[in-house]
């Protein structure tokens, strides 16, 4: 999950007193068969956000808040995806430089798309995974760029990314969708009219899953068909916060983050992208949010908290087995 930039002092990495503490906590917190993706390294900041798998599942690309979650400079980092040291940062550690779960990889040219403030405002990069000089792919003033994503290499040969636009002037007012080539060619606004945000290219190429809000406090998931610009609600729910949208690697199904009457924050569910009852997925006491699916299905990263992270401190990494025979 991303958010506003807030000027504060950096804070150093985690101490592992803390970092025990809050392990223990967040296992407490829990009643199903999640595992903690422990992160480590010297100058890391205090949250672990938005794990995103490489095409080979073997690592975890990820946002590293330096002050606590959403808030401070922000780093996106690479470590293995069954935890252990930070093999290296992407992307400066002068700014604040954001990655969205899921498909932020791109098998194609084993780059990672992130947006950062790096040099006046939010654009969108892209960077090699194994680290250099990131390349910038939009230059829109007046404009931000947050949360973008990466599609497959499509029938033509192009590869896009898609990401949440919103006016520099009032960030906070409704987001927009918008696509542009990974060349920085043939930028164009995809929705309007709408608060729409998250977007993420399915694994086919074919179609894009975001977040609608659709009343007050109230957001569904909603797919767009890339060839016809169609959009469908697929949790037609309305009352909920149903947020954070990921592909299975298949493109057959959604995992996302939402609330329910026994949820006090928010837990993960899977549901088919062509609607339908929905599978609950985790469970805890505090917060999962901001899944990522592996690439052969098996697996879900998510950022995890045993309490409203927005309130109070930080989010960890976790990882919990798929839902039985979904993919």
């Amino acid at each position: 999950m991303r958010k506003q930039a807030v000027s504060l002092l950096a804070m150093a990495c985690l101490c592992p007193v803390l970092a025990g503490a809050q392990t223990q906590t967040a296992a407490a917190c829990r009643a199903d068969n999640a595992k903690q993706i422990v992160v480590t390294g010297n100058g890391l900041g205090r949250s672990f956000q938005n794990p995103c798998f490489s095409p080979n599942g073997q690592v975890l690309a990820f946002t590293n808040f330096t002050q606590r979650y959403n808030t401070g400079k922000s780093v996106v980092r690479t470590v293995p995806s069954g935890g252990g040291a930070v093999l290296r940062a992407l992307s400066p550690t002068t700014a604040q430089s954001v990655n969205l779960p899921g498909q932020c990889w791109s098998a194609a040219t084993d780059e990672v798309v992130y947006s950062s403030d790096v040099v006046d405002r939010d654009e969108v990069y892209l960077v090699s995974a194994t680290g250099g000089s990131p390349r910038r792919i939009t230059n829109r003033p007046g404009s931000l760029a947050w949360e973008p994503s990466v599609s497959p290499v499509l029938n033509d040969g192009s590869r896009w990314i898609v990401f949440e636009s919103h006016s520099e002037a009032n960030p906070d007012a409704g987001g927009e969708l918008w696509k542009v080539r990974s060349d920085g060619t043939g930028l164009a606004r995809l929705t309007q009219g709408h608060n729409d945000r998250q977007p993420e290219w399915s694994p086919r190429g074919d179609k894009i899953v975001f977040q609608r809000e659709v009343g007050q406090e109230a957001w569904d998931v909603f797919t767009l068909d890339v060839a016809d610009g169609n959009t469908f609600n697929v949790t037609s729910d309305g009352a909920l916060f149903n947020t954070d949208a990921s592909w299975s690697p298949s493109g057959d199904y959604i995992v996302y983050s939402s609330g329910d009457d026994d949820i006090e924050i928010a837990n993960l569910f899977v549901i088919p992208a062509n609607g339908g009852s929905r599978i609950r997925v985790t469970r805890s006491c505090g917060l999962d949010g901001a899944p990522g699916w592996s690439p052969d299905g098996s697996r879900i990263a998510f950022e995890s908290a045993p309490f409203d992270p927005d309130a109070q401190g930080s989010t960890t990494l976790w990882v919990i087995d798929a839902p039985a025979g979904i993919r």
